[in-house]
């Protein structure tokens, strides 16, 4: 069962919704899409993660980033956002506290998960899907920083994630790459792909 949760962040509340079970072995949080372009937790390519996490018995967490939603505060651009997903990862904690952490983002979303991952050294994995990467530069990672490594998934028409650029910044990375073939960055026909592909994603008890 999902329930709807509010997550503390700086002086205002994040809106949410925890699916989760306190002996969960793996616990996500899922970011969103871009606010100002209409993306929120509700936004499809989240919504098809969670239901393929959920469905390997994973904790799941999606949240609105402040400014959206019902959450408080106001849209900071990308980068006031990290503080958000941060927080949404001490909540997820509380109530999986057994659980290996891990990051999911779409879009707007993967960049900010990015972000985030850059300044932790706790995240089990990371996945981005169709990150920004035409508008705005993801940050140097290491797959080896993760101990279940870092998976990227793009559509092979996405205008916003250019295929050659994502595989070069994986090629310096150690990532995965995950191609949609005829897919453009909003996804729409790619629904069971993605779930296949995150409903085997990480294993646990990887080392």
């Amino acid at each position: 069962m999902e329930e709807a949760v509010r997550i503390p962040c700086d002086s205002f509340d994040l809106e949410g919704r925890l699916s989760h079970s306190p002996t969960a072995a793996l616990a996500v949080a899922v970011c969103h899409p871009h606010p100002k372009m209409g993306g929120d937790m509700h936004s499809p390519p989240v919504d098809w993660v969670r239901r393929a996490l959920i469905g390997r018995g994973a904790a799941v967490l999606r949240f609105n980033f402040r400014g959206t939603g019902s959450s408080g505060g106001k849209h900071g651009g990308g980068h006031a956002e990290v503080e958000d997903v941060a927080a949404a990862l001490r909540f997820l904690a509380g109530h999986a506290p057994h659980a290996r952490l891990a990051l999911v983002g779409y879009s707007f979303g993967a960049l900010v998960a990015a972000r985030t991952a850059a300044l932790r050294d706790d995240l089990f994995a990371l996945g981005l899907i169709a990150p920004p990467l035409a508008l705005t530069p993801l940050p140097p990672l290491l797959a080896s920083e993760f101990a279940a490594g870092l998976c990227t998934v793009v559509g092979t028409r996405d205008e916003f994630c250019p295929v050659d650029a994502l595989q070069a910044w994986a090629a310096t990375t150690g990532a995965t790459v995950e191609l949609l073939a005829d897919e453009d960055h909003f996804l729409a026909g790619a629904r069971d792909r993605i779930q296949r592909i995150f409903a085997s994603w990480l294993d646990p008890d990887a080392a």
